[in-house]
């Protein structure tokens, strides 16, 4: 299965599962908010930080959080490959 994209190009099942922002994860668990979000990736648009070291930089998340985000995301990114494996198989 595949997801058009409105430029057409087509991305496969297993990515389109797999991509969970850190910023999307940060606002489900109320560590950051849509605006912090926001600003956050405007920021990225004239440096080369990624989305978590900039808003740990720009003093919306602490060392901690962003660690508590990373495991997170690993963790997503574990679960979802399991399931892709085992649907594929």
């Amino acid at each position: 299965m595949v997801f058009q994209k409105s430029n057409q190009q087509e991305v496969p099942l297993a990515i389109r599962l797999r991509v969970q922002p850190i910023g999307e994860i940060a606002v489900q668990n109320g560590l950051l908010t849509t605006e912090q979000v926001v600003r956050v990736c405007n920021e990225q648009k004239h440096c080369k930080m990624l989305f978590g070291e900039l808003a740990k930089k720009l003093g919306f998340l602490t060392a901690e959080q962003l660690e508590f985000l990373i495991e997170a995301k690993q963790e997503h990114d574990r679960i979802v490959d399991e399931a892709l494996n085992q649907c594929c198989q």
